[in-house]
């Protein structure tokens, strides 16, 4: 993986969030956002395997359509090379945790989904879940029972008025979330596919109420 470290080596005593970005950006893109992080943290952002042709630029987990639909076996490699990576340097930090922005945040929630209780706090930014219905090695590594027994502390921002996640796949990243996860559910209205200031204040919070 490749991966822009706010410290180059370990620090034990520090938590890891792991920033995962969306389709056509890279592991650049959401670097600003460790600006309002203070030393106790330690931020990993990762780029996407998958690079795009030259006319999208950037790279992505794994390709969707404009509905934002996917082959759900072309997720199961990117979830496991990214889970084999976070699990490499988990040891190396008090915590883990996650911050997607939208396909990024598809892959934190998959990573959850493998992993139940293995992540402090997970932030997922105007994103969706992955559907793993008609393939059963996603259905496999998932274990959604879990998910819904621990409870993890999950923070979902977003824009009803989303111009890339649709409406429809807002609700149904809702209605899966809702009953599974303990959901902070905070809505922008006007940011469209976007993060606002006023959410980074709203997720930070949360993030340190959970450490």
């Amino acid at each position: 993986m490749h991966v822009r470290w706010s410290h180059e080596t370990p620090r034990p005593e520090s938590d890891l969030v792991v920033f995962l970005h969306g389709f056509g950006a890279d592991e650049n893109d959401l670097v600003p956002l460790g600006n309002s992080f203070d030393d106790r943290y330690t931020i990993a952002s990762v780029q996407a395997p998958k690079k795009l042709p030259e006319h999208f630029g950037g790279y992505c987990w794994f390709p969707i359509s404009t509905e934002l639909e996917a082959n759900g076996q072309d997720i199961v490699t990117p979830v496991k090379q990214l889970d084999d990576w976070v699990q490499s340097v988990a040891s190396d930090y008090r915590s883990v945790s996650l911050l997607g922005f939208s396909q990024g945040m598809a892959m934190a929630t998959s990573l959850m989904r493998m992993r139940s209780g293995a992540y402090a706090t997970i932030i997922g930014l105007s994103g969706f879940v992955v559907d793993a219905t008609g393939t059963p090695e996603l259905q496999s590594l998932f274990q959604d029972d879990q998910v819904a027994a621990t409870k993890q502390p999950f923070f979902w921002g977003y824009d009803p008025g989303d111009p890339i996640v649709a409406s429809d796949r807002i609700a149904e990243t809702g209605a899966w979330l809702r009953p599974r996860v303990k959901l902070e559910e905070r809505t922008y209205n006007g940011i469209g596919h976007g993060i606002h200031p006023q959410e980074i204040a709203h997720f930070m919070t949360f993030l340190n109420e959970h450490m």
